[in-house]
């Protein structure tokens, strides 16, 4: 029986390497696609780690959101407003957690102004605020 458990083992084993690389894929890639906007992914962060939308801010892991940032951030260029940043914000929590996690849409409205306004002012675009 001590052969079964072995072979277990180092299929589990197997399995867990195949995912951690994949996450270190994920994550070089993420941080490729926003080496340019380091800035504006920590300020998202912050905004993120604020509002603390699915309640894991412990005050010391102040990193907490910044694979959320980072994906946010990947998307803003394609956002048209605040609208459009509040589908990407609950759609990158959903992906990140889980829809009950995540929470309803709404939830995240102010989060996604904030959001909206900071990628405005890094653009450069003018107008008015939130819309």
């Amino acid at each position: 029986m001590k052969w079964f458990r072995r072979e277990k083992r180092a299929a589990e084993d197997e399995q867990w390497e195949r995912i951690r690389a994949e996450v270190r894929t994920a994550k070089q890639s993420r941080f490729e696609q926003t080496a340019t906007q380091r800035q504006v992914v920590d300020a998202v962060s912050q905004i993120l780690f604020r509002a603390d939308p699915v309640g894991i801010n412990f005050e010391t892991n102040t990193d907490e959101y910044d694979a959320e940032a980072e994906t946010i951030v990947i998307g803003l260029p394609n956002a048209q407003g605040a609208d459009d940043v509040k589908a990407l914000t609950h759609e990158t929590f959903v992906q990140w957690f889980d829809a009950r996690t995540a929470g309803p849409v709404e939830q995240y409205a102010a989060v996604a102004a904030e959001i909206w306004n900071l990628w405005r002012r890094h653009t450069g675009v003018p107008g008015l605020t939130g819309q």
